[in-house]
């Protein structure tokens, strides 16, 4: 086969389309008009199937084969997966590699969501509209505006020397603050997070594929300064899965159920790590900042 680099070689130009796409409003309505169709056509074909699986708000359908753990990749990680690609409703193979090493970046759009929502050791197949794969180009057993099919395994993310030696310098930082603050009651996390449970809950915890309903503030540990006060629910625009969140609360809210509350203290590497950040107001948030969040789980949606 081709492999994944003869297929990737093209993310350059899909991307010029999209972003030209989206810049003129005859492009949007054209966009919108294909995605719609490319959705519905998804599905049909997920219902037909009886297929379970869950639905991004781009379109990308994935469905979980096998759920991995630990945390899925950002926008700027290095990935090492297995792939297969097929046009959606077409046994035919276009593509396929038992393992490759990719920046998420090199990737088109609806592979890099659909990764964005898969841990290490997760096999899923994702079902991509035509608008988030290779748009209108006429590739070898690809035609234009065709639905991809993604058999998915995820191996890996790439962790730099860099992330692990701030975890371990954030880790330090927060267990130094809680002693000095006499904070009891913590409980210490694997990924580097600390927390404390102010409130119980009931029922069961939410997982990372779950739809939440959240009131939280969020504070610059350091300082106390305020980013952030507020809510968040799922919305045509945004999902609000556990797994949509930084890094903190995933490793938080899956050990939270509904009406539970917690206060947690975040490794800024679980934060926005060593990206400079303006929060609400035009807060900066510095790079490599540990953070508090006040946290309460209202709801699980589903």
């Amino acid at each position: 086969m081709r492999g994944v680099l003869s297929l990737l070689g093209l993310v350059v130009v899909v991307s010029v389309i999209f972003t030209s796409c989206l810049n003129n409003e005859a492009g949007v309505n054209e966009f919108e008009e294909q995605w719609r169709k490319d959705t519905t056509a998804i599905g049909i074909h997920i219902r037909t199937n009886g297929i379970q699986a869950l639905k991004d708000v781009t379109g990308v359908y994935f469905e979980i084969v096998q759920q991995g753990a630990g945390f899925p990749p950002k926008a700027s990680s290095q990935v090492r997966f297995g792939y297969k690609v097929s046009v959606l409703g077409n046994t035919s193979v276009v593509d396929q590699s038992t393992e490759t090493l990719q920046s998420m970046q090199e990737l088109v759009p609806g592979v890099q969501v659909g990764l964005s929502l898969l841990t290490p050791g997760s096999k899923a197949i994702l079902y991509i509209p035509s608008g988030y794969a290779y748009g209108g180009a006429n590739l070898p057993g690809i035609p234009s505006n065709s639905n991809l099919k993604f058999e998915v395994e995820l191996k890996s993310v790439t962790k730099t020397a860099a992330e692990a030696s701030q975890l371990g310098a954030d880790t330090v930082a927060l267990d130094q603050h809680l002693t000095t603050n006499a904070i009891e009651n913590v409980v210490k996390d694997p990924s580097g997070l600390r927390y404390v449970i102010t409130q119980a809950g009931a029922g069961p915890n939410a997982t990372l594929y779950n739809k939440v309903k959240l009131n939280y503030t969020g504070k610059i540990l350091s300082s106390g300064t305020v980013f952030f006060t507020g809510n968040n629910a799922p919305s045509p625009t945004f999902d609000s899965r556990v797994i949509n969140y930084i890094y903190a609360f995933q490793a938080g809210l899956t050990k939270m159920n509904a009406g539970t509350k917690a206060t947690l203290y975040v490794p800024s590497v679980l934060g926005f790590g060593n990206q400079s950040v303006t929060g609400a107001g035009g807060v900066n948030i510095p790079a490599n900042s540990n953070l508090l969040y006040e946290i309460e789980l209202v709801e699980i949606v589903k």
